[in-house]
């Protein structure tokens, strides 16, 4: 006992909540810490993860990673303690991994060899500790010594991670790629795709989507960009081939300008390559305008030309959605999203604006990928290599998302797809993601 409640006082005296993550331990580091009373002040959640599934699962563990280093290895050990720290309210993660007996591994790993991670939360940045060891005795006995062990070293490695943070920002990798991939694979982020595999896949997810809600239509917002132009020409693929089985099915394409849209002709090609059956043209000026007008009469005071812009920019976003819901209302249709991982990452999205609908095919995409089933789908060259835009903001029309993320896509790519990143975009990217978090929740509710 002397060991557990000098880590219980250990956590409580320094402020800080512990996650586990544990597969030979199944959930005994937590158990253990939980004889001690008052130990629940210092405890966040315990996860027993044991097959490849959960662990991906719950904690953002690749495949790919428990594939090329195995169940039993650091590079495991390190992801889960990752996703721990990332998916919960911990300042602390302890994550293991390893064969307790009593036969050896699949990959013939010895009984009793256990991988550790710790993972310290410190303002935004992220310090991984690894280690493996391996311990004697019976099945229950190298459990029990593995979890005593894990607590034993949490309070050696705070230590180092302090002293890390008085130096400046970690510069470990290995801390950094475990970060980026328990971030990438919860926003379901691939780094190598086939084109023609991923677009079939997705146009078939729209037509299994449109069988099981019974309905008739897909609606969609076209404004001239690559993700826009690709989403469309699947949704298009998708009710053909819907009608192909002798169902009904219509893709309807909506133009949805604020007064003159400055690269209108980039819709226009859009639409000519997408096919829709059908067109509207909405302008949501006037409705825009009016909310805003409204707004102000009704009391509404902003800071600066700048801010009520800024507003104006989201009122846009939204009445664009209004419009397109109330199509699919009178239709019978599911209304289409064109959400990808870049932009989920950097919550760049206006939250029940452009980040509302019902369905969304790019999902887990990162830009370069949509470009690439844009080329798949031989959309025109200028539009899938077009400088990306929201333009939402009427005093800074044509504002490139790149200038207002404040970082370049092919470095949210980068990140996405697990490779490196300058340091300063790994800290604008990480801590942009946290800061975007209840854009990609539910709302937020009572415990």
């Amino acid at each position: 006992m002397e060991l557990l409640n000098r880590i219980t006082d250990y956590l409580i005296d320094n402020e800080l909540k512990l996650a586990t993550a544990e597969s030979c331990t199944a959930g005994l580091i937590v158990s253990e810490l939980a004889r001690v009373p008052g130990s629940g002040q210092g405890i966040d959640c315990g996860l027993a993860v044991y097959s490849p599934p959960s662990k991906n699962r719950y904690l953002g563990v690749s495949f790919a990673t428990i594939e090329r280093h195995g169940l039993t290895s650091e590079a495991v050990a390190s992801e889960m303690a990752a996703g721990a720290l990332n998916n919960n309210d911990a300042d602390v993660a302890v994550a293991n991994t390893g064969v307790a007996g009593p036969s050896p591994g699949d990959d013939d790993t010895p009984v009793g060899t256990v991988c550790f991670a710790w993972a310290f939360r410190v303002d935004s940045h992220h310090y991984h500790f690894c280690e493996t060891r391996r311990f004697d005795g019976e099945r229950n006995e190298v459990r029990l010594a593995a979890a005593h062990y894990a607590l034993e070293r949490l309070p050696h490695y705070h230590q180092l991670c302090r002293e890390q943070a008085r130096q400046g920002p970690s510069g470990d990798s290995t801390s950094r790629r475990a970060v980026q991939r328990a971030i990438g694979v919860a926003l379901g982020a691939r780094g190598e795709i086939d084109p023609q595999e991923e677009i079939e896949r997705r146009r078939d997810f729209l037509v299994e989507t449109m069988q099981q809600s019974g309905q008739r239509a897909l609606v969609l917002g076209i404004s001239g960009g690559v993700d826009s132009t690709v989403a469309g020409r699947l949704a298009q693929l998708a009710v053909e081939k819907l009608r192909d089985q002798g169902k009904s099915a219509t893709f309807i394409a909506m133009r949805l300008p604020y007064g003159v849209q400055q690269d209108a002709d980039d819709a226009e090609k859009a639409l000519t390559f997408i096919q829709p059956d059908e067109v509207l043209d909405v302008n949501i000026r006037d409705g825009s305008d009016t909310l805003l007008a409204s707004l102000e009469q009704g009391g509404l005071a902003f800071q600066d030309a700048h801010q009520r812009d800024f507003v104006l920019g989201n009122i846009k976003a939204r009445q664009r959605m209004v419009a397109q819901y109330a199509v699919a209302g009178a239709r019978g249709g599911l209304v289409i999203g064109t959400d990808q991982a870049a932009e989920a990452l950097m919550g760049f999205f206006t939250k029940y604006g452009d980040g509302a609908c019902d369905v969304a095919p790019l999902t887990g995409l990162s830009k370069r990928q949509v470009r690439l089933l844009g080329e798949h789908l031989g959309a025109p060259e200028a539009l899938v290599h077009k400088p990306p835009t929201a333009d939402l903001e009427s005093l800074a029309p044509q504002k490139l998302d790149e200038v207002a993320m404040g970082v370049s896509y092919e470095e949210i790519d980068a990140f996405l797809e697990n490779e490196e990143v300058s340091e300063q975009a790994y800290e604008t990217i990480l801590t942009t993601y946290r800061g975007t978090a209840h854009k990609r929740q539910l709302p937020i509710a009572p415990d």
